[in-house]
């Protein structure tokens, strides 16, 4: 009887046990599944994407910390890519509004003077390349509607009838500045504008003509060959190509002071005049094309090359249209800048 009774308990349990078996294996079913498919969409959805872009940030940031190797480190750089002039403004200031890449907020950048604005931009553009959080730089950039330039058409209007900047006012300063100063020193304004160049690449090629002359000089074209000196001409931005040589410009080289664009701007502050050298480049480009020089010369000359598929692809300079055309013109323009 006892062996009975604990059979049918036994029974009784095992039954008991078949029945939450059973219950649990089909709450299994009923939610398991359920909560399986709802992982891999909130994990694919919300992680992925924001986790791995912050912690690239955090990660830039506490890899770098902004002590004096950072900065030579960064300083070698920019060493590296730029011109000596041009290191110490873009390291500068980088070094002032470091902080505008890693708090992500240019809102002390946005009130800057144009210019001013340029230059920072130009700074945290470079040092974020450096950093290597260039993406990042580009999405401030973006919510900010920085750009690299503000100037709309109306104000190239309002530059090109401004009375102030006139062909006649640019005239007056060039001569009444070299009638003030000494042969070597007028000579590099002169040369400055026959050329066209820009003040410092002026200096530049006053130095070559007199002591690389033969690389320097080809006789046949009677072209300056810049672009055999990249390190000086080619820049980043700026770029100076060849300029039109005549027995007058090279003779203008010669008996010009030896002196770089600082130099002679310091001569003329000492002297109480204001330092206008980019007004050569102006009274060339001006006087060139009103005397009927093809603006594509121009634009070659003054180290611009046009992104029209004529230009690029079917024009050229000839040796017969520098002798002919230019070099009289350059001539011309000489005898207006002296009398």
């Amino acid at each position: 009887g006892i062996l009975a009774q604990g059979s049918e308990f036994s029974k009784g349990n095992d039954d008991y046990h078949n029945i939450n078996f059973n219950c649990i294996k089909n709450q299994q079913e009923e939610i398991l599944p359920n909560t399986v498919r709802t992982l891999p969409k909130s994990v694919s959805y919300s992680l992925p994407t924001n986790r791995s872009t912050r912690l690239s940030y955090q990660g830039t940031n506490q890899n770098y910390n902004f002590d004096n190797e950072f900065w030579n480190n960064f300083e070698e750089y920019l060493n590296n890519i730029y011109r000596k002039s041009s290191v110490k403004c873009r390291y500068l200031y980088a070094k002032q509004y470091f902080r505008i890449l890693l708090e992500g907020n240019a809102q002390s950048l946005i009130v800057l003077s144009n210019d001013k604005r340029l230059q920072v931009m130009k700074s945290l553009s470079v040092l974020s390349k450096f950093m290597g959080c260039y993406d990042k730089w580009k999405n401030i950039k973006d919510r900010y509607q920085l750009k690299w330039s503000n100037e709309n058409s109306i104000d190239a209007f309002k530059k090109i009838i401004n009375e102030d900047n006139s062909y006649n006012n640019l005239l007056e300063w060039l001569k009444n500045t070299t009638s003030q100063i000494s042969d070597i020193h007028r000579n590099i304004l002169f040369y400055c504008t026959l050329t066209g160049l820009r003040p410092e690449e002026a200096c530049q090629s006053i130095k070559l003509v007199k002591e690389k002359i033969d690389n320097y000089l080809d006789k046949n074209k009677m072209i300056l060959k810049h672009f055999e000196f990249p390190e000086i001409f080619i820049r980043r931005t700026k770029q100076a190509y060849v300029s039109i040589a005549n027995d007058l410009i090279i003779k203008i080289a010669n008996d010009s002071g030896n002196y770089s664009y600082n130099a002679l701007r310091c001569h003329l502050k000492r002297k109480g005049i204001p330092m206008n050298m980019n007004y050569c480049r102006k009274i060339f480009a001006t006087f060139m094309r009103n005397n009927g020089a093809q603006s594509e010369i121009i634009d070659l000359l003054q180290g611009r090359i046009p992104k029209s598929v004529f230009v690029r692809h079917y024009y050229l300079l000839t040796k017969d249209y520098n002798k002919d055309v230019i070099s009289p013109l350059l001539y011309k323009l000489y005898d207006v800048i002296t009398r």
